[in-house]
This record gives C-alpha cells, sequence and structure tokens, in this order.
C-alpha cells in the first residue's frame, strides 16, 4: 500500500494561500553536556533516510491522491559555535522557524544546535503538513516506519477506483445525515466572507517553563481534577485573562489521535476538536467541570475528520469548493490546548545523549492573520522524567511583547500554586 496524502495534509500544504500563514513543528532538546558535531551529523543522515524526507507527488491517474515520494533534505545541518546568552535564546529559536521550508523545494526540515550553559540546545523543525507532533516523534525513533515503494500506474487505478467508491457510499451515508449536511451548506453560504483587506501576518511571542510532574498532579488532584484538565483550565485562563470575547463560552482546541497503532505512516493523524468553557475571569477553581466535558469530548468523538463532506469526496472536489468544505480546525478556536504525554526514551535519547529537557512548539510562519482565524494562543505540554515541559505561544496584540508574556504564564502557574522554572 502507498502512502497518500489525506485531507488534512493537502489543507497544510494549501495553508499559505488559504490563511496567509504556514503551520511548522518544532522539538527542542536542551542538553547538560555538549553533544558532539558528527554525532548530530550522524543523526541528520539518519532523519534524511526517514519518513520527514519525503514531499507530495501528482498520481498518475485523475481521481487517485497525491502520493508521499522519497526525497533528500537540501537542507543541511546548522551547527553554531558562539555560545547563546540567555537574552538571545528565543531570537535563535524563532530564526530556526521563520526561515521558509518552501512546500515546492527539497528543502524538507532543519537540524540546528547552538551551545548553551555546559551544554547544547538542539532544533528540529518540520513543516506541518510533512508530519504532525506525533509523527515527528514517530520518526524520531530509531526504528520509524519506513516509506513504501514507489507506486505505479495499478496502484493509482486501484486507488481512483477506491476513492471513487468511496466518495459515493460515503455521499450515501452524508446525505441522510441532516446535522453534517446542514453545516456544509452553511459553509459554502458563509464561504466568500467577501474581505479584501487583511493585516499583516502577527508572529507568535513565546514562553517555556519546566514544572515538577509529581507537583502538577497534586494540584490537578486537589482540584479535582487530573493532569491534563488542569492543562486545558491553564490555556482557557490565559485567554480568559487577556483575550476580551464576546460570548458566554470559549472554545479550546483538544487534538485526539486517529491513528491505530505506532505503524500508522500518516503525516497528520490529529483532529482538533472544540471544548466549550465558560468565558469570564481567570478560574482558579473547582476542576470536576472541565475534567468531565474533557472526557465526554473525548468519548464522543465518533468518526472526525477535517473536512464537512466524506473525505474522498472532498479528494474529488474542486480546489475553491473544497476549500470552503474544511472543517472549522485548530485555527478556528481561541486557544489549543495540545497534551503529548510521556516522550519516549528513544526519542529523549537524541544523537547519542539523553535530554535534560525537551519541547515542542507548533508556530504559524511569518505569522497569524488575526482577520482569517480566531486562534490567539496555543499550548504544549511533554513529559520528561520527573519534568513536566509547557510552551506557550500567544498573538502580541492580546498578551505583549516575550517578556510581558512570559510574566503572564508565570503568574498563571503560580495561581495554581505550580512553581515554574523558565528555559532561558
Amino acid at each position: 500500500m502507498v502512502d497518500r496524502l489525506n485531507a488534512t495534509d493537502e489543507m497544510l500544504v494549501g495553508s499559505s494561500a488559504a490563511l496567509g500563514s504556514a503551520r511548522i513543528i518544532q522539538v527542542l532538546w536542551r542538553f547538560g553536556t555538549e553533544v558532539p558535531g558528527s554525532a548530530l551529523a550522524a543523526e541528520w543522515e539518519r532523519l534524511n533516510r526517514g519518513r520527514l524526507s519525503r514531499r507530495p507527488a501528482s498520481a498518475m491517474l485523475p481521481g487517485a491522491r497525491r502520493k508521499w515520494r522519497q526525497a533528500s533534505n537540501t537542507e543541511l545541518l546548522h551547527v553554531d559555535s558562539q555560545p547563546l546568552a540567555d537574552r538571545d535564546v528565543l531570537g535563535w529559536l524563532d530564526r530556526q522557524v521563520s526561515v521558509p521550508l518552501q512546500v515546492e523545494s527539497n528543502e524538507l526540515w532543519r537540524l540546528a544546535a547552538v551551545p548553551y550553559r555546559e551544554g547544547t540546545l538542539v532544533s528540529l523543525t518540520v513543516p506541518h503538513f510533512r508530519a504532525d507532533g506525533l509523527g515527528v516523534f514517530a520518526a524520531l525513533r530509531p526504528r520509524a516506519p519506513r516509506l513504501m515503494p514507489r507506486s505505479d500506474l495499478r496502484d493509482d487505478v486501484f486507488e481512483a477506483v477506491g476513492q471513487a467508491t468511496r466518495a459515493f457510499t460515503g455521499t450515501l451515508r452524508w446525505l441522510g445525515d441532516p446535522a453534517r449536511r446542514n453545516a456544509a451548506m452553511a459553509a459554502l453560504r458563509n464561504g466568500h466572507s467577501g474581505q479584501t483587506k487583511v493585516s499583516e501576518p502577527r508572529f507568535f511571542v513565546s514562553a517555556v517553563f519546566d514544572v515538577d510532574a509529581d507537583e502538577w498532579q497534586k494540584r490537578a488532584e486537589e482540584h479535582g481534577g487530573t493532569t491534563n484538565s488542569l492543562f486545558v483550565e491553564i490555556a482557557a485562563n490565559l485567554v480568559r485573562a487577556r483575550v476580551p470575547v464576546d460570548r458566554a463560552e470559549i472554545n479550546v482546541g483538544i487534538p485526539v489521535n486517529l491513528r491505530k497503532n505506532d505503524e500508522d505512516s500518516r503525516a497528520n493523524a490529529l483532529v482538533v476538536v472544540p471544548l466549550a468553557v465558560a468565558a469570564g475571569e481567570p478560574r482558579h477553581v473547582d476542576l470536576t467541570e472541565t475534567r468531565q466535558r474533557t472526557k465526554f469530548l473525548l468519548q464522543d468523538t465518533g468518526d472526525h475528520s477535517g473536512t464537512l463532506v466524506p473525505e474522498a469526496l472532498w479528494h474529488l472536489l474542486p480546489r475553491r469548493l473544497a476549500n470552503r468544505l474544511k472543517a472549522p480546525g485548530a485555527q478556528q478556536t481561541d486557544v489549543v490546548a495540545s497534551n503529548f504525554g510521556e516522550v519516549s526514551e528513544d526519542v529523549v535519547r537524541f544523537a547519542g545523549h539523553r535530554a535534560e529537557s525537551m519541547a515542542l512548539r507548533t508556530m504559524n510562519v511569518p505569522g497569524l492573520v488575526p482577520e482569517r482565524a480566531r486562534l490567539r494562543g496555543s499550548l504544549c505540554l511533554v513529559r520528561v522524567g520527573d519534568r513536566l515541559t509547557v510552551t506557550a505561544t500567544g498573538m502580541p496584540d492580546q498578551f505583549g511583547d516575550a517578556e510581558t508574556f512570559s510574566q503572564v504564564v508565570a503568574d498563571e502557574l503560580a495561581a495554581w500554586g505550580l512553581v515554574a522554572q523558565r528555559w532561558y
């Protein structure tokens, strides 16, 4: 079976035109000791043989989805020799994501490192269409799934016939679902707003903090919650504190993993579903309601899709029409809270060294256009050993500069009794 682009992959490929920005995944390792350049070069070579080094290729037949084809990365490893000062860390991190990795080029991903304190700071930057956060982690594992061989005409024939069949049967079921049908019709009616003037993209400011995992769990349980429900409430509180809304509720985007197993080689298989929570002032009280709402949402996800019509039909539609039939995703929530859980040891260990801490952030590059998306903040949570790392990003219009934003996040963590240590 040939790996092919799904609807989410295609949407992310076209996000620059649709939203004025491209989505980027950045994975960070902070090492307490120096990582030799030779070890980093060996990791670059290993990753270049894996799943991250692939690019979209057209099918031979109309109706068949595009396929992933192995490619070689022309973006070479970059190792800075000059040690990085604390005040320069965020600028260095931002430079790794802000230099474009164009869709049609062979600049596929970027690996960079710099001396920092007594050790090394390493950044891996990957365009989101090439992999989501869990997809990047899977590609980093030593035995990451490999791409299938190139397809031939027969593969594309089977694919085109299968797509047509799935489109037909899926459409019949879709026509019998009034809620889904009405949502699609509403999107078609409202798909063109007539808005021609938009402002410049806003590059989000960032803050990264380490927190003791046991303390986080303890504080969550004291408030009737879990690690995840406390994380969701923190994300909601940042919006409540700084983003004016004229609604009774705000939406926190919760990623749902659609992968069936570790061998699932889809580039993107996380669907963001909106969790409605009360707007108003920040809340630092009982987490029971947030925990119950989150649990119900995740239990009731059903067959989530990134499209408002059957995905097989969506692939066959003209691109202009398909773009209007995308399901509201992360960009149309107020804030996204992505809990990636505990990072596996074979990812924490990189280039022969074990990281003291890891972080992951998602960024819009060159930034997010406010008129085209509702998103104003994004948080990622990962665990390495006894440490949780929170990476928060926010629109500067609401959250101010990086120093102001860091203080806002630190104050929110402190309000729950959490002692947070800045990464830099």
